[in-house]
């Protein structure tokens, strides 16, 4: 188990919320870009996470999107969701530069899973990829939500800049 170095980082990490309100609420100009969505390969890890028991991995069953929420012109979190390839026909339809937590957090047929968090040294391709500069260890969460049948997971890595290391600066 790992131990959180701050109240403010803890509290980040296991707020049950909508992380795009939270955020919001924290600066006076908000934006995500979308990195991308579409079809794409997922880990074996990820699969296990939103699969039915006996279930075989078949691409074109899920979609990787992977967004920045941006606070005050600075990027605070990167997120990675794997999402069920019906869901992105129906209800995600045209979800494109929309916060994912706004159609998750106003409909109460997502039912979120426990958090588990990780801390990591993130890669330099994972840090070019996002225009960043830092040597500082990241933390960050990933949720399981059920919808239905379906299964799909969401990963959180806080950015440096973000808020919930505000106490560690």
């Amino acid at each position: 188990m790992f131990t959180i170095p701050s109240p403010c980082l803890k509290n980040w990490l296991l707020d049950t919320g909508s992380l795009t309100e939270r955020l919001q609420s924290q600066c006076t100009s908000f934006h995500l870009t979308l990195v991308g969505q579409r079809q794409a390969q997922i880990t074996l890890e990820e699969f296990r996470r939103v699969s039915a028991p006996n279930q075989e991995l078949n691409l074109e069953e899920w979609q990787v999107r992977e967004v920045l929420l941006w606070g005050d012109n600075q990027p605070w979190v990167f997120a990675r969701s794997i999402l069920p390839q019906r869901l992105c026909e129906s209800d995600f339809v045209n979800l494109n530069t929309k916060p994912l937590g706004q159609l998750i957090f106003n409909d109460e047929r997502f039912k979120r899973m426990p958090f588990e968090l990780t801390h990591m040294s993130p890669s330099k391709d994972f840090l070019e990829k996002l225009h960043i500069e830092s040597e500082m260890k990241l933390w960050g969460r990933r949720s399981a939500f059920t919808f239905e049948d379906l299964q799909m997971t969401v990963s959180e890595v806080f950015l440096p800049n973000s808020p919930a290391y505000q106490e560690m600066k």
